[in-house]
């Protein structure tokens, strides 16, 4: 027969819930994963050379960027994210007793791309809508960080003699993607990258 009692017996400190610990563990597991995780590599962009050139009465940009891609940042492009690179350039008119006087601020704007179906890297001027494409990754980023007289602004707005002050730098971006990569990203590397400026006088 069973016997049944109205005594109620304590909870032994082993017996009750552990509150907190779950997720302290949690927390300590996560930090000793990140220790675990080497470092990445980081995007690196650079203005190596930049100048004005004349050409029909508009100055055009010449400009070589040295651009540095690690691993992760080129299986991205070639799982679908594209990367955008941008040119700033800024023009100024030097006076000595006052502040410089803006000229100009330009951007130029290019998007690399990978095409699948054709498995060709394609180059686009977003300001001007002109396409190329290339076999491989190392042309495509070649061919975007060395431009050759880039449409700037017309020669009539610089005054013969007077100095100038030109800046030139590039924003890289590689954080664009379809909503089926939206998942991907949240885990993965933030790869944007931008170079310091790039200065020079310039006398027309």
């Amino acid at each position: 027969m069973l016997a049944m009692s109205n005594t109620r017996q304590g909870t032994s400190r082993s017996d009750r819930p552990l509150g907190g610990l779950p997720l302290a563990w949690a927390l300590c597991f996560f930090a000793t994963l990140m220790v675990a995780i080497p470092a990445r590599a980081a995007t690196t962009v650079e203005v190596v050379g930049a100048s004005l050139v004349l050409d029909e009465g508009v100055y055009g940009l010449d400009a070589d960027l040295d651009i540095r891609l690690p691993g992760g940042a080129r299986r991205a492009i070639d799982a679908g994210l594209t990367l955008r690179l941008r040119y700033e350039i800024e023009i100024d008119r030097v006076r000595r007793f006052m502040f410089d006087a803006e000229v100009a601020a330009l951007e130029q704007n290019f998007e690399v791309t990978y095409h699948a179906l054709s498995q060709r890297y394609l180059l686009r001027n977003l300001n001007s809508g002109e396409q190329q494409d290339y076999g491989n990754l190392a042309a495509a980023l070649d061919a975007v960080s060395t431009v050759r007289g880039l449409p700037l602004l017309d020669a009539s707005l610089l005054k013969k003699g007077v100095p100038y002050s030109v800046r030139v730098r590039a924003v890289l971006t590689l954080r664009s993607a379809p909503d089926t990569l939206s998942w991907l990203l949240f885990w993965t590397e933030d790869w944007s990258a931008s170079s310091e400026w790039y200065e020079w006088t310039h006398r027309p």
